[in-house]
């Protein structure tokens, strides 16, 4: 047997090794939706203390939980737009001033993106 000959053979059984491993393995579990949630709101830019995490966070589960991960996505780019707008117009986080901002901010922003394109699951009009 020649040099190459066995060097392909240590490569091919390393291949139907780790394939065999691969096939027998279990799966890996996916992640839940509060941990999906987490990663798609720091994405964003915000941080588990700033202000308006806690609604992205409560969005994006809803929308994750519901099998629409758009929304959740959608939800934080709201979330974090309603923040930087706050803070745009002098608002100290942690106020109520700044609190309702961001209520304010981001409810009007959720209707301009939500209600350009209207998407139905069901039929609205059945008889």
């Amino acid at each position: 047997m020649t040099r190459n000959q066995l060097n392909a053979g240590f490569a091919f059984g390393s291949t139907l090794l780790a394939a065999a491993i691969a096939a027998f393995a279990p799966p890996v579990p996916p992640a839940s939706a509060q941990s999906q949630a987490e990663r798609i709101c720091r994405e964003q830019g915000l941080k588990p203390t700033s202000e308006g995490y806690e609604y992205c966070l409560s969005q994006a589960v809803r929308a994750l939980d519901w099998g629409k991960p758009e929304i959740a996505y959608t939800m934080a780019r709201v979330t974090a737009d309603a923040r930087d707008a706050c803070r745009d117009y002098g608002l100290v986080p942690a106020t109520s001033g700044y609190k309702a901002c961001m209520d304010r901010e981001t409810h009007a922003r959720r209707l301009l993106v939500f209600t350009d394109e209207p998407q139905y699951d069901k039929d609205i009009a059945v008889q």
